[in-house]
């Protein structure tokens, strides 16, 4: 998904107003619920603190003097305590990407500061914890104000944390669904947050909130599994820690003219791991819940976060299901959400509409790492066209209203829809049929930019700004880009493709199995673009086109574990806007892409980073922090990302083949094909590449690729690379060359694989892999034929500053 240039921060947070159901939840629930949200202290539970000592796993608080108090207990449980006085927390990074990540931040290797104030809420064994090395005596501390009021903050902020104490009170299983938050007022740094999250494969995160313009951004500093696990192995399975899994949607919905939406949606969840009675889900809260009832059509209590309407910062997306007997472990059970709202779909002009990506059903956090099916009903004015996921098995009309059913042929991570005013084109790519939506009239925007330029005659022209002028050519553009990733990736993975045009006001593309947004500014003709004064950005270009049909192949059909490997989605798909770029103008505008993604990486932000300098491509989503701008994810993960894969694909380039990129071409179908409609790791694709790594590209000579992924998707640096050959030729029509190829800027241990070339004339050869695994190598050798000159870097495929 490309998104410029709008600032677009998930932040999911709840208040302690939220709204709890029209049904009452069990009464344990709606005691603790209510405890929780008006916290009082326990004056039997008050203590002088002198070197009282917390620890979870790498972090080490302690109290060195001063006063604690700890909270009332709910069902039986107590949840929180405050402190005031003297106080210092050490953390130690447990790895160097993790080092890297904290210097960025608060330019230490380590974590080793006072504190003057602290709040803990838990669900752990902290009370029993602090009891053994104090001493209890009944005091008023007047502790609460601190306790209650940094709750309050946190919770507009968007801690989410009551939600996550109410499962772990609840919970049968206080050990597996232990919390423990530690809010630190660190000296020069105000609060500082310290998490230990059982149900979280990264159990331990260190973060802060921090001003970033009308936003406050949840800088993490640190993040990483408990128990000296490695992330890799703490995500292998990335539903390892989840309760239950949802595998059907079954979502009867009706949309309005006026952009409202209501829906009855019934799930089918298979438990996991038993004994959770609160069950969370994402969902949008601008969408409010009417009624949760299970399978037997009783209702259940659910408390759902604050509306946020249109508050810049969410009050969270969130709403949590109270269940009457703990989880159990057995056949599936269904829940039934009956909802509706407005601002989930948002209104542009007539006929225009946009349509939240997510949010609009209640889902799991990670739903990429999942798939489920799903049945749709969708009823939508007369006048109006709604296309959505999965295959249209019905379309009637009744009165006023246009009823179509949908059915996904295969399980899916994610649904979606559209609907308006639009004009359709068909093609066909294959047996797959491509669909094109765009709406017949501008959106509000482009109708207030063609009433300007109608009301100055020395504006120019720009005709008629309406996206369905170019359904036409949208659909053979989009129709080409799935026969080329066909031939590239493998088969695409759904029966159709449509793609909807979306208002002036939201530029960037989205996509859902067999359903593409696309910005409709990129309806728009050169001529229109050029005159209305937009250049040809990523939105507008065939490259963007190309790079939102490739997201069928990367996040749809081959999804992600985690955070970490986001990378494979957004990175593969810039790859493939650039190769489509090579296809559809040519080698030289193609070479013109990979220099400009080289650009954004040495590009610098207002606090004067670079953007390889913010971390290495693993760190996906913790990229967007308070030390980067609005644009370094997207210029980092989809950039760099995009150069990993290109670099491999020059690696495997058989110079000497009609198709010189088959070896590539079988790892990346191969890739596809291992991994179909499942979700994928680094560490995963890694073994893909490893099967098809070729014997020059075994540069520590143990048939592993952790040399270059460890330097270009775990790592940072960017070599720089000089490189001259001279020539001769010998009687008999042979050239002999020297070659010497030095790096710098870069560890001593650093590798890399160079492809050569030989030029004849106007014409270049790979002539084969120079793997460097010195600061200097030296190649002499004599081959047939004359050569005129020996290059390096005729590709772009070097991840560095290269001179020759």
């Amino acid at each position: 998904m490309i998104r410029r240039p709008f600032l677009l921060f998930c932040l999911a947070l709840i208040v302690a107003s939220a709204i709890h159901a029209q049904t009452p939840a069990p009464a344990a629930a709606a005691g603790v619920w209510n405890a929780l949200s008006a916290p009082a202290m326990d004056p039997a539970k008050s203590a002088h603190a002198e070197n009282v000592v917390i620890v979870r796993d790498r972090i080490r608080i302690t109290l060195t003097d001063g006063a604690i108090q700890f909270t009332q207990p709910v069902n039986g449980v107590t949840s929180g305590a405050a402190f005031r006085g003297n106080g210092h927390v050490i953390v130690d990074p447990p790895n160097p990407i993790e080092a890297q990540q904290l210097r960025l931040f608060i330019k230490q290797d380590k974590i080793a500061m006072p504190f003057t104030e602290a709040t803990f809420s838990f669900t752990d064994g902290l009370l029993d914890e602090v009891a053994k090395q104090v001493k209890w005596e009944t005091s008023a501390a007047g502790l609460g104000d601190l306790y209650a009021n940094r709750q309050k903050t946190r919770e507009d902020l968007g801690e989410a944390a009551l939600p996550r104490l109410l499962q772990g009170i609840l919970s049968a299983d206080h050990a597996r669904t232990g919390f423990f938050l530690a809010d630190l007022k660190i000296t020069g740094k105000d609060w500082v947050e310290f998490h230990y999250d059982a149900l979280d494969p990264e159990e331990i995160r260190v973060s802060r909130w921090t001003d970033v313009g009308p936003f406050k951004l949840d800088d993490t500093w640190l993040q990483f599994p408990g128990h000296n696990l490695s992330s890799a192995d703490a995500w292998k399975d990335p539903m390892a820690k989840e309760d239950f899994a949802i595998r059907s949607y079954n979502i009867n919905a009706s949309v309005s003219s006026g952009a409202e939406l209501s829906a009855t949606t019934k799930m089918t969840i298979e438990p996991r791991l038993a004994g959770q009675s609160v069950l969370v889900f994402e969902f949008d809260s601008n969408l409010r819940i009417e009624t949760i009832k299970d399978a037997q059509g009783t209702g259940l209590g659910f408390y759902q976060a604050r509306e946020t309407k249109d508050r810049n910062q969410s009050y969270g997306d969130y709403v949590a299901v109270i269940l009457p007997q703990p989880l159990a472990l057995g056949p599936p059970q269904s829940l039934e959400f009956r909802y509706a709202g407005k601002r989930a779909i948002r209104k542009a002009g007539n006929g225009n509409y946009f349509c939240e990506s997510s949010g609009w059903y209640p889902e799991l956090p990670n739903s990429f790492a999942t798939r489920a099916d799903f049945e749709m009903v969708f009823r939508s004015p007369k006048n109006s066209v709604l296309v959505a996921t999965g295959v249209k098995t019905s379309d009637t009309v009744d009165g006023g209203t246009r009823i179509t059913t949908w059915k996904s042929d295969i399980p899916i991570a994610v649904a979606g829809f559209a609907y308006g005013d639009y004009k359709s084109y068909n093609d066909k790519a294959g047996d797959v049929a491509v669909d094109v939506y765009a709406n017949r009239e501008g959106d509000d925007i482009m109708n207030m930019i063609q009433r300007a330029f109608e009301s100055r005659s020395d504006m120019g022209a720009v005709g008629t700004l309406t996206p369905s002028a170019m359904a036409k050519t949208m659909g053979g553009e989009m129709a080409n880009t799935v026969r080329l990733f066909s031939s590239y990736f493998g088969p695409y993975p759904y029966k159709s493709l449509s793609v909807a045009s979306i208002p002036m006001s939201y530029s960037h593309g989205q996509g859902w199995p067999g359903l593409i947004y696309l910005w409709s500014a990129s309806f728009l003709d050169a001529t229109q673009r050029h005159e209305i004064g937009l250049k040809d950005g990523p939105e507008l270009t065939d490259f963007f086109r190309a790079h939102e049909s490739s997201h069928q192949w990367w996040g749809q059909r081959v999804g992600w574990k985690s955070y970490h490997d986001q990378w494979l989605s957004e990175g593969f798909a810039d790859f493939s806007g650039i190769l489509y770029v090579r296809y559809r103008e040519n080698m030289k505008e193609e070479l013109n892409q990979w220099r400009q993604e080289k650009e954004k990486l040495r590009k610098k932000d207002q606090l004067g980073h670079t953007r390889s300098a913010l971390g290495p491509i693993w760190m996906g989503s913790r990229i967007r922090s308070s030390q980067s701008d609005v644009f370094a994810y997207q210029d980092l993960i989809y950039s760099k990302g995009a150069y990993v894969l290109h670099m491999l694909q020059m690696q495997l380039w058989d110079g000497q083949s009609q198709d010189p990129d088959h070896n590539f071409k079988d790892m990346m179908q191969d890739y596809c094909k291992t991994f179909d409609n499942k979700a994928a790791s680094t560490e995963d694709f890694k073994a893909i590449v490893e099967k098809h790594m070729t014997r020059s590209m075994d540069a520590d000579g143990n048939h592993k690729m952790d040399w270059f992924f460890n330097q270009y998707v775990y790592g940072m640096g960017e070599a720089q690379y000089n490189f001259h050959a001279t020539m001769d030729y010998t009687a008999d029509g042979k050239t002999h060359f020297k070659a010497e190829l030095t790096r710098t800027g870069v560890p001593e241990t650093w590798k890399d694989v160079i492809p050569l070339y030989a030029h004849i004339g106007d014409k270049s050869v790979k002539m084969g892999n120079l793997t460097a695994t010195h600061p200097t190598e030296t190649v002499d050798a004599t081959i047939g034929g004359k050569i005129d000159r020996i290059t390096i870097n005729d590709h772009e495929e070097i991840l560095g500053d290269v001179k020759q």
